[in-house]
C-alpha cells in the first residue's frame, strides 16, 4: 500500500512539473502623450517624450527626436538625431550614454512607475521615471 501511495504521488508531482503555465504577454501600456526623464544623478537628466509616431526630448546637451515603433513590448527608436551644441564634458558623456541606450533599445516594460528600456539581449539600458 505503501509503494502505491508512493508511486501516485510521484506521478502527481511529474505531472505537476510537466505541466505548462501560459505564457504571460506584459500588459499592453500606451507610451503616446507621456513624458519621462531618466533615473540619473546626471544634471540635467536626459527626457523622453512620445507622441503617437515618435519620441523626442533633451539628450543632456541636445536636444533630441526620433521615430519610435512599438509592438507589444518591442519598441525601437530609428535614425535618433540631434542638434549640435557643445557642452562641457560631463554633459556630453551623459549624452552619449543617454543616446547609445536609445540605439541599443529592443523593448520596454513599466516596472514599479517606472519605463525600463531593454537591449537584444534584455539587459536594462536605461530607467526613467514619468514627469506627466
Amino acid at each position: 500500500m505503501k509503494r502505491s501511495a508512493f508511486a501516485a504521488l510521484a506521478f502527481a508531482a511529474t505531472l505537476v512539473a510537466c505541466a505548462t503555465q501560459p505564457a504571460q504577454e506584459t500588459p499592453s501600456f500606451d507610451l503616446a502623450g507621456s513624458s519621462w526623464v531618466l533615473v540619473t544623478s546626471a544634471t540635467p537628466a536626459p527626457t523622453i517624450a512620445f507622441t503617437e509616431r515618435g519620441a523626442s526630448g533633451n539628450a543632456g546637451c541636445n536636444r533630441w527626436f526620433s521615430s519610435a515603433q512599438r509592438n507589444q513590448a518591442a519598441l525601437t527608436f530609428g535614425n535618433v538625431g540631434t542638434t549640435r551644441m557643445a557642452c562641457p564634458e560631463p554633459q556630453m558623456a551623459t549624452e552619449r550614454a543617454f543616446l547609445q541606450a536609445l540605439n541599443d533599445t529592443q523593448s520596454a516594460r513599466q516596472e514599479g512607475g517606472e519605463l525600463v528600456l531593454y537591449d537584444i539581449g534584455g539587459a536594462d539600458v536605461a530607467r526613467f521615471r514619468r514627469i506627466n
